[in-house]
């Protein structure tokens, strides 16, 4: 997946050339990258953070609860990330394929 061709993104320097997301960094590195909804008065915010080992860290809330967390590549977390959000601005389940 990539952001030229509409599709999405495969790292977070991808997703912060969308303008939905925010990506945080320091030192030339990212620290955070996160998408945030309000839907049906509930606020969702999708999260990226790298972890020890090269590897990065996805995460899901809904209001002050976290409902999902994978650790893995940053390219699948990615588009991982972008199915979260594009299911749920669907009023589909956040988990759907």
């Amino acid at each position: 997946m990539n952001v030229r061709n509409g599709s999405g993104a495969s790292s977070v320097a991808e997703l912060a050339r969308m303008s939905a997301w925010t990506v945080t960094g320091s030192r030339g590195r990212w620290i955070t990258a996160e998408r945030a909804l309000t839907l049906g008065g509930r606020r969702w915010v999708v999260g990226l953070t790298p972890t020890a080992a090269d590897a990065t860290a996805l995460m899901l809330w809904c209001d002050d609860d976290m409902v999902a967390h994978r650790r893995g590549a940053e390219a699948a977390l990615c588009g991982i990330a972008l199915r979260w959000v594009a299911n749920l601005l669907a009023g589909r389940p956040w988990d759907t394929r």
